[in-house]
């Protein structure tokens, strides 16, 4: 009878603490609880450091991409304004034209 009990009772406390569980998972209980440890407050201290690095490098990123088109487009201006002058110029004089050496054929 003892362990009828017994086992009766492992199964009572099997079931409610499966329950319990069950019921932290879904109702956001359990969150708060896991939120308070050590470990898991390092880690989104850890996530909100590297997030603001993201936004850093992000911004270095863009203030870089933004003086390489400044870079290329006076490298454009000053392309264009050393071909306007060669084009002004007088246009070359036609080449001589080419004197073949040509072999007469042979009958």
């Amino acid at each position: 009878m003892a362990v009828i009990r017994f086992l009766f009772a492992l199964l009572l406390g099997f079931v409610i603490g499966a329950g319990t569980a069950l019921w932290l998972v879904q109702s956001g209980a359990g969150d708060f609880m896991i939120r308070r440890t050590a470990v898991v407050q390092d880690l989104e201290l850890k996530v909100r450091d590297l997030e603001q690095q993201r936004d850093r490098f992000t911004r270095i990123f863009e203030d870089l991409t933004a003086r390489t088109n400044r870079m290329e487009q006076t490298f454009q201006d000053f392309d264009r304004r050393q071909r306007e002058p060669a084009a002004e110029r007088a246009p070359a004089p036609p080449p001589a034209p080419r004197q073949d050496m040509a072999v007469p054929a042979q009958p």
